[in-house]
């Protein structure tokens, strides 16, 4: 998806037509100089909003106009010509946008697209295998796709369970979020002296983590399915911005605990 800054075309194509005016109507010749020189700068600002926004009709239209502020040209003729020129090139500009379909983000969603990995850096940074699930959840929860930011949401919950399995020990070979689950539970009721050898002095660590896991079940709860060895959506289910935002965080806690809680 291209950024599309509508606010900075707008400001870029007022200053060219505020610009070409001025050459036409305001300077005297001791002035208009300075004019079109402004007025060529202008252009030359629109010119790049127009190829960062991918316009390629609008940015040869503006190239042509550019052709105006030659050294060859007089400055009467760039003064005759330049409201006309800029005309063309806005109508030009206004009719490439007529043939494309533009969604805009709100200020929040914006900056969780551009930035899906803010508030998240240390679990990345740990468990590089979330990165791209993290990304993709976040990109899709700003574009208000929820079901979608679940599926991976529920991929960062599950290599979360498969780090935290493989540090308490289980052997299942099918690793997942049901069978850590299951060891954690073993390990908690069974209570910190029966601790295996490298988790002595870690059951406070067990304890919070099942903890988190009680509260994901029930921040999900009726929405995920985990009765195969590993998460996944219900068949359906719809998710409203609360709930997903709600499950999200709740993630994100888990997975902070466990950066805080595995070696």
């Amino acid at each position: 998806m291209k950024e599309f800054e509508a606010q900075k075309l707008v400001h870029s194509l007022r200053c060219l037509l505020g610009g070409a005016h001025n050459v036409q109507e305001l300077g005297p010749y001791s002035t208009r100089k300075f004019l079109i020189a402004d007025t060529k700068k202008q252009t030359l600002d629109l010119l790049e909003c127009c190829k960062s926004s991918d316009l390629r009709m609008s940015t040869l239209a503006i190239n042509r106009l550019l052709i105006l502020f030659g050294e060859h040209l007089s400055e009467d003729l760039v003064a005759k010509s330049v409201v006309d020129a800029a005309w063309n090139t806005i109508i030009t500009v206004e009719e490439e946008l007529s043939l494309r379909m533009y969604f805009s983000l709100e200020p929040d969603e914006a900056d969780l697209y551009m930035n899906p990995w803010k508030g998240w850096e240390r679990i990345v940074g740990q468990f590089g295998d979330t990165q791209r699930d993290i990304e993709e959840m976040n990109k899709c929860f700003a574009m208000c796709r929820y079901t979608a930011s679940m599926f991976h949401a529920l991929h960062v919950a599950e290599w979360g369970a498969i780090e935290l399995g493989n540090y308490i020990g289980v052997t299942d070979p099918k690793k997942g979020w049901t069978p850590t689950e299951k060891k954690l539970r073993e390990l908690v009721k069974a209570g910190h002296l029966t601790l295996p050898t490298h988790l002595m002095g870690k059951f406070e660590f067990l304890e919070q983590m099942s903890r988190e896991i009680d509260s994901l079940v029930l921040a999900w709860r009726n929405k995920v399915d985990h009765a195969a060895n590993h998460l996944a959506v219900v068949p359906r289910t719809d998710f409203t911005p609360d709930i997903a935002r709600h499950i999200i965080g709740a993630i994100r806690i888990f997975m902070l605990r466990l950066t805080e809680g595995i070696p």
